[in-house]
């Protein structure tokens, strides 16, 4: 039993790297975007990349036994919520297509995006995010990194999704505000 949740904590783990990969993935060669509204926009993305080295980091310190039935079934839904979130990130990535940047940038050029996911919500990256790294603390059993999950990802999330908001507003207008009246910001139909 403990060798099946190992591999179903492995399998949690992949699908945090499979996001991640994408870029490399779609423009190997092409350098990352820069962003042109200066260093305040890499706040956000900074904090988020803290708040996730410190995710990981209580995963590997804080990993909950593999020797229970409770264990096994914790790894079997935290791995599925894992992968779960991991697609919800690359189909929103797929849309998002050139609009996509690792910090907040928009412009006329990209265009508003409001297919696939983002029918439903503003930010579903920052959902399926959300979802992978549940599941990653599930998967492990671990309650620090669920802690971390509720008191570092998510507000850092909801700050970056602020920032990007206002930029959004301010290059969209009219057509962003008409958006946000009729999605929610990250979770579908709640929030």
């Amino acid at each position: 039993m403990s060798t099946l949740v190992i591999v179903l904590r492995a399998v949690s783990l992949l699908a945090f790297v499979g996001p991640m990969l994408l870029r490399f993935i779609e423009h190997p060669r092409e350098p990352a975007k820069q962003a042109r509204h200066g260093g305040a926009n890499r706040v956000p993305v900074a904090a988020n990349l803290a708040a996730f080295a410190l995710f990981l980091l209580s995963l590997l310190l804080f990993p909950g036994t593999t020797a229970s039935s409770l264990s096994l079934l914790l790894a079997s839904l935290g791995s599925v919520l894992a992968v779960a979130g991991a697609a919800v990130v690359l189909r929103s990535r797929v849309v998002l297509g050139p609009a996509w940047s690792f910090v907040p940038d928009a412009d006329q050029e990209t265009g508003l995006v409001t297919t696939g996911p983002y029918r439903f919500v503003r930010h579903p990256i920052y959902l399926g995010l959300v979802f992978l790294a549940a599941g990653q603390a599930l998967a492990f059993s671990s309650l620090p990194a669920f802690a971390m999950v509720l008191f570092g990802i998510i507000p850092t999330f909801v700050w970056r999704a602020r920032a990007e908001e206002k930029l959004l507003s301010r290059i969209f207008g009219e057509r962003y505000k008409v958006y946000q009246q009729r999605t929610k910001v990250i979770i579908p139909h709640f929030l």
